[in-house]
């Protein structure tokens, strides 16, 4: 195919030539042109008649030569291996596709040929398939054994935590029956103590009195201050003071009441903790060939009233430490009934003092706090006002970025639609046009970025003005409690003379 020099009638030139036998006619090479200027160039010399050194009895005289059609300065065409001219571009390239035609059904090249079988032979497939075969055997065997494991450890750890369980559920039975014993020993000494301290019940009640006042206070205000530490004080004392009376059968009846109150949470303990070591032993009884073990949805979360480990170590020590609490202290009780302590007026009235001075400091922090809230919440009406003046500054900037935006992009529409054929170029306005429409989007997006910082500080400013206001509430809400109402309770608070009975 590649040996044929013939050219076919039907392969003609659309554009330079109509017919291919002129075509071959024409058609020099540079050489012959060469030669055929320089011929010329002598006959000029040559005076007419005289015949020209080169020239046979045939040779055409020059006035019957036809002139010059520019033929001879077209490139050397050479037909393909398909005995075509190729005029594009490609023509005169190498390892091109190679052309189809009626005398052969060749698509590809040799080279694409053996491309689509080295792409056929890959083994890539089978390779990740191994690969694939091997991590998924690795991964069973490693599921497996990190299963077992877990297991192995969650089971040694039930078995430590049962054992837990059973050394805190004899230390609690040991308490119930001690607290048990303690709480039939203080009805025997409640029988034979029927007096009560008239006296002391007046103390007792203001204590109560402003405790309970003082716990009425809104939630950020209810701390342990040191008005309430001396409150607890005080009642402690009154109950110390009437264990030292002979006729205090009020202080018994409530000593009796918190052995019973005692009792019932040790005993309330004491269930709950015989259910959660059986509960342990039934799951350390438990494996994977067990028949009572399904699914259970939902089950992978914390109990509702779940706790810290650190919290049940405190709760058990608690639980116990308290009932131990109570039941020694029935046992000083029962101890002290026939001691007289000519003291107990003055016990009590030195702490009263002590807690009159604690609330009057507490009042005087809280009014301080108070004003300081209060010059907070100025400040932060100032900065949501100051916050929204600028919110609607920034949406007007955003909204007078749109006639920019729009002008940019109607002038690169415009370039873009109406620019004739050579005419659509990228010249120098275009980019920059483009240029103007980025800075543009990029100033939008940035004064959209200041846009929801400022929202969202302004919902911050909002939300602390909540806080502060609620806060406020509460500080004049303690005020009321401690300045007026505990203050006047704590008024009819008896001397020290009258505490000690004169």
């Amino acid at each position: 195919m590649a040996e044929l020099t013939t050219f076919p009638e039907d392969d003609k030139c659309p554009k330079v030539c109509t017919d291919i036998g002129a075509f071959k006619k024409a058609a020099k090479s540079p050489e012959q042109v060469q030669e055929e200027l320089e011929s010329a160039e002598d006959k000029k010399d040559v005076p007419k008649g005289a015949p020209s050194a080169g020239t046979g009895p045939e040779q055409e005289p020059e006035s019957t030569r036809p002139p010059p059609s520019g033929l001879e300065y077209l490139p050397n065409l050479k037909p393909g291996p398909d005995g075509k001219v190729d005029w594009t571009p490609l023509g005169g390239m190498t390892g091109t596709r190679p052309g189809v035609n009626k005398y052969s059904i060749s698509r590809y090249s040799l080279s694409e040929w053996r491309k689509h079988n080295e792409h056929v032979l890959d083994p890539e497939t089978i390779t990740e398939s191994n690969i694939v075969d091997y991590n998924a055997k690795t991964s069973i065997m490693q599921a497996f054994g990190n299963i077992d494991k877990q297991q192995s450890e969650n089971c040694k750890r039930l078995k430590q935590k049962a054992r837990d369980i059973f050394r805190w559920k004899v230390e609690v039975e040991r308490a119930c029956k001690a607290i048990t014993e303690e709480v039939e020993l203080l009805e025997i000494e409640r029988q034979r103590l029927k007096g009560a301290s008239r006296v002391l019940m007046l103390p007792e009640s203001i204590s109560k009195e402003c405790l309970d006042l003082r716990s009425n206070r809104f939630e950020p205000d209810l701390v342990a201050d040191l008005a309430e530490q001396e409150l607890i004080k005080e009642m402690n004392l009154v109950n110390e003071v009437r264990a030292t009376l002979k006729n205090t059968l009020n202080q018994i009846e409530e000593q009796m009441a918190i052995n019973k109150a005692a009792k019932h949470r040790i005993e309330y303990d004491w269930c709950d903790k015989t259910m959660a070591y059986n509960t342990e032993a039934i799951n350390l009884s438990l494996d994977t060939k067990s028949n009572t073990i399904m699914f259970k949805p939902g089950s992978t979360r914390f109990g509702e009233y779940s706790a810290p480990i650190e919290y049940w170590e405190f709760f058990c020590r608690e639980n116990v430490q308290n009932c131990e609490a109570a039941r020694q202290k029935s046992a000083d009780l029962r101890g002290s009934l026939n001691a007289i302590l000519v003291n107990g007026g003055r016990k009590l009235r030195n702490q009263a003092d002590r807690t009159d001075m604690a609330l009057a400091e507490t009042v005087a922090i809280t009014q301080e706090l108070c004003t300081k809230l209060e010059e907070t919440l100025r400040n932060t009406l100032q900065r949501i006002a100051d916050m929204e003046v600028l919110i609607d500054n920034l949406k007007d900037s955003i909204r007078k970025m749109d006639a920019a935006m729009k002008l940019a992009q109607t002038r690169l529409d415009n370039r873009n639609n109406w620019r004739p054929h050579g005419e659509s170029v990228r010249d120098q306005p275009h980019l920059g046009l483009i240029e103007e429409v980025k800075k543009i989007h990029e100033t939008v997006t940035s004064l959209l970025g200041q846009l929801r910082n400022a929202e969202r500080v302004r919902e911050d400013l909002l939300k602390k003005r909540i806080v502060l206001e609620r806060d406020i509430a509460s500080k004049r809400k303690t005020l009321n409690i401690d300045r007026e109402r505990c203050g006047m309770v704590r008024s009819h608070y008896p001397s020290a003379s009258e505490l000690a009975g004169h």
